[in-house]
């Protein structure tokens, strides 16, 4: 319920995670996402030069984020490989606080899984440190919304 007894159902809320002082903790596993009533969260254009050629045309999407701590230090991969899923984009940042994150990796499409959606994105293998904060940021190709599953793996 909003202020003056308004629901969500009347007047929507938005996404739970739609900026990064609200990103949902999570896991390794599979993780649901939902950009349909999500915003632009403010944070800015993502630098596409990290992740040139796979067109990740951010484009002021709305998006959703996710924070991961990570326990040990190995290789996280992230995928939005979902076939029911729509034009996906990615980008990975590292800090402790959504004021001193920098952007370590981003994605637009990838064609390294099978059973995906047509355009997917995916961060793979990306090395990384235990006891690091790592923020997922999810949007979509030229603004694209929709609903889909991230799914966080370590090795």
């Amino acid at each position: 319920t909003l202020i003056d007894g308004v629901t969500c159902a009347a007047d929507p809320c938005g996404a739970g995670n739609d900026d990064c002082g609200s990103a949902t903790s999570v896991d390794a596993g599979t993780h649901a996402f939902d950009t349909t009533d999500a915003s632009d969260s403010g944070f800015g254009e993502p630098d596409d030069s990290q992740c040139a050629g796979t067109f990740l045309d951010w484009t002021g999407s709305p998006d959703v984020w996710f924070k991961t701590v990570v326990a040990s230090s190995g290789n996280l991969t992230i995928s939005l490989c979902d076939p029911a899923s729509y034009d996906t984009s990615l980008v990975l940042y590292q800090g402790a606080t959504c004021d001193d994150l920098a952007q370590v990796a981003c994605n637009g499409d990838t064609t390294v899984e099978s059973g995906c959606q047509a355009y997917y994105s995916g961060i793979y293998d990306h090395p990384v440190t235990a006891g690091e904060t790592y923020y997922i940021r999810i949007g979509g190709w030229l603004a694209a919304t929709g609903s889909g599953t991230v799914r966080l793996e370590m090795d």
